[in-house]
């Protein structure tokens, strides 16, 4: 059978290539230089091969009604290119590998047993802020423009024998280079899972945990930025199932930054489900769960927020308090229909006070935002395991005016409170407007109008409104 196979793929090989001389020389507008064949000879062989196809058909068929193989000639055909030999044939062998670009530059074997992932992503931010004279005084700092590169990372990941899985990630984008991503992975571990170690971010948001790359405004909310951790070192075990429609994810985390951190036990965890997943058809009813028990090491904590923009002061800051524990409990929901969007999150954090401080409190601290967003040009925001990914233009920026790429508006109006039991951090509203063109899948200008309004207390209140654009390429 495997010969029979065999031949059929070479055969139309054959046939194939006497079809393209063929169209060469009806192309070519008149006689082709001197050949050795003519018109006519060229016919005939393809006469014959076409007998020899239709011969190996009868074959086969004769063979699987005798039971020595099974189904038609184009399922013989694939199954002798899937074999070891048809692979090599191919040059699909599992030693071999090649190299593509999908969202980045790709390599992987024949097998996929090895794969690798390099990418980065560069965003430039210019931001003009203007500050009422009561905020500047109050931050005793001034709001003047600023421009920077927000991020600037090289990135690298992938995947060896198949079920280890790694990923690193450093910024650029300050004078020293910081980690992001940085872990090592074991997946399909039986009952579990996955498991992740290193440093990364903790299971906690929606917003959060969706890519910088793919985020609607060019900053999260307020209400993530007080609440949501960001990268810990730690150690995770996560899944999903059914495609992504639920998933769960739980870890113990410590803080720390480059270098070695103390071990100190900050519990996260987070679950989502969609009770409506049509992916397909781009709609999406999202609904998730994070939880937070948080013991810090220090005995202290801080909660805090910039205005809506980077670089800036952060207008809303509890300062350093006493904390013995905190919990805090996240609520996500979202629904995705075709090129229109809606989430939104609310966040609660109870703290606890050491008790071995007489001026420590129990304070209770909450914020939340809720965001609506179009596509103008019809495209949606892909779903996946719980997170939005990348929007991608049907059709991309083209200077052949093919395409324009992808225009989207979105709104956002977010607030925080950090004002409870004597601790005055402030109390923020801002509502953000944004316009995102998508040149490419890689590419996009974002361009964000935030309404930022603080208030201290009942004599000191305050605007911070900003204009911000980003110029964005990542992959």
């Amino acid at each position: 059978m495997k010969r029979i196979a065999g031949a059929l793929a070479l055969g139309a090989g054959l046939l194939f290539a006497g079809s393209d001389a063929l169209a060469n020389d009806v192309d070519s507008g008149g006689p082709a230089p001197a050949r050795e064949k003519s018109i006519e000879e060229i016919l005939a062989e393809l006469a014959v091969q076409r007998a020899e196809i239709d011969a190996l058909r009868l074959t086969v068929a004769a063979k699987s009604a005798e039971g020595e193989g099974g189904g038609s000639v184009e399922d013989a055909v694939k199954a002798y290119l899937e074999s070891d030999e048809g692979k090599k044939l191919l040059g699909k062998d599992k030693h071999d590998y090649r190299v593509f670009w999908k969202d980045g530059l790709n390599f992987e074997t024949g097998d996929k047993n090895f794969t690798a992932y390099v990418g980065g992503r560069i965003h430039y931010d210019v931001i003009v802020p203007d500050a009422d004279d009561d905020v500047e005084t109050k931050k005793a700092t001034d709001f003047d423009p600023i421009s920077g590169f927000r991020r600037l990372r090289m990135e690298m990941g992938g995947t060896i024998y198949g079920n280890i899985f790694y990923y690193n990630s450093l910024d650029f984008a300050d004078a020293a280079y910081a980690y992001k991503d940085n872990y090592i992975g074991i997946k399909g571990l039986p009952g579990v899972g996955n498991f992740r170690v290193g440093f990364f971010k903790e299971p906690v948001g929606l917003e959060e945990l969706t890519s910088s790359k793919n985020i609607t405004m060019m900053e999260r909310s307020i209400a993530n930025n007080a609440f949501a951790p960001t990268h810990s070192h730690g150690f995770m075990f996560n899944n999903d199932y059914k495609d992504g429609q639920f998933t769960w994810a739980v870890g113990d985390f410590w803080e720390g930054g480059t270098g070695a951190a103390r071990f100190q036990h900050n519990f996260s965890g987070r679950i989502t489900f969609a009770p409506m997943f049509r992916p397909k058809d781009n709609e999406i009813i999202h609904l998730g769960l994070s939880y937070q028990d948080r013991s810090p090491e220090t005995e202290t904590d801080q909660f805090r927020a910039r205005p809506g923009v980077g670089f800036t002061a952060r207008t809303i800051d509890t300062g350093t308090i006493s904390v013995d524990s905190e919990q805090i409990i996240g609520l996500e929901a979202a629904v995705q229909r075709g090129m229109l969007s809606l989430q939104g999150e609310y966040y609660m954090a109870n703290v606890e006070g050491h008790e071995d401080v007489p001026t420590s409190v129990d304070p209770e601290f909450s914020g939340w935002y809720a965001q609506f967003a179009a596509t103008v040009t019809g495209e949606p925001r892909p779903y996946s395991k719980g997170v939005f990914g990348r929007l991608k233009p049907k059709k991309p920026l083209s200077m052949k005016g093919e395409g324009s790429g992808a225009l989207e508006l979105a709104v956002r109006v977010s607030r925080v409170d950090l004002d409870d039991k004597g601790i005055q951090g402030g109390v923020a509203n801002d509502t953000t407007f944004g316009i995102n063109w998508y040149l490419n899948p890689n590419t996009r200008i974002m361009i964000n109008y935030i309404l930022h309004h603080v208030r201290w207390d009942s004599d000191t209140e305050g605007d911070v409104n900003s204009i911000a654009v980003r110029f964005a390429i990542d992959f």
